[in-house]
């Protein structure tokens, strides 16, 4: 049985100056575990001061699809996380969709060409 690869992924935007967050850190972080299999997001975590505002963006990560579901993800922060930093967290996980896009591609493009090799 193979066992499953798991790409870690972090994504940074400004923190908004208008909140507690912007008073303690210049930037805003996401961080992503995504299987890199089935794209699905298995565990995340984010900068907030607040242990409830980091396990409620969580609730609305995991379980998702990252690279498909992305356009859904948006929307439901914009519709259910309604705080100051929704925007910074929006954008961190544009800035993380573009790394896990790009290291996705390489990683799969290694196992092809270690396939290839070990095959041929």
């Amino acid at each position: 049985m193979r066992e499953e690869k798991f790409l870690y992924i972090c994504g940074n935007s400004k923190c908004p100056d208008n909140s507690a967050l912007g008073s303690l850190y210049q930037n805003f972080a996401v961080e992503l575990v995504i299987n890199i299999k089935t794209e699905e997001i298995v565990d995340a975590s984010c900068v907030l001061i607040t242990d409830l505002g980091r396990n409620f963006v969580k609730s609305l990560l995991i379980g998702r699809n990252f690279s498909k579901n992305f356009n859904e993800i948006i929307n439901d922060i914009e519709m259910y996380y309604q705080a100051v930093p929704q925007k910074a967290l929006i954008s961190a996980l544009k800035v993380a969709l573009n790394r896990y896009k790009q290291s996705r591609q390489n990683i799969i493009g290694m196992n092809s060409t270690d396939h290839k090799r070990s095959v041929g």
